[in-house]
């Protein structure tokens, strides 16, 4: 099965999904900066990413969980980006923080 992973965020919460080929959310993970540090860093293990939750209704659809800020592969490619979403996420989930998102995972 071909994944895909998006970081959306709504305004007040990121998540991170796990997006299948028929582009219904398999997983959602609350972002936090190891969660964004992982997605970021390294995609190609999305499949064993697990949210805990069950996921339901409106919420399989990717675009109920908020704007896209970006998509990979689990290839790792970069499939599609909002570039002022992605560095103001940057500043506020690392940079804020003294930190990058990949520090400590080099």
């Amino acid at each position: 099965m071909t994944l895909t992973a998006e970081w959306r965020t709504n305004g007040e919460h990121d998540a991170v999904l796990v997006v299948d080929e028929a582009n219904q959310v398999r997983e959602a993970l609350l972002a936090n900066p190891d969660v964004l540090g992982e997605f970021l860093t390294d995609s190609s293990a999305m499949h064993t990413w697990r949210g805990g939750h069950t996921i339901e209704g409106e919420k399989r659809s990717p675009a109920a969980w908020g704007r896209l800020v970006i998509a990979r592969a689990d290839s790792g490619e970069v499939l599609t980006m909002d570039p002022e979403l992605f560095w103001e996420g940057i500043y506020v989930w690392f940079r804020s923080r003294g930190v990058d998102y990949d520090t400590g995972r080099r």
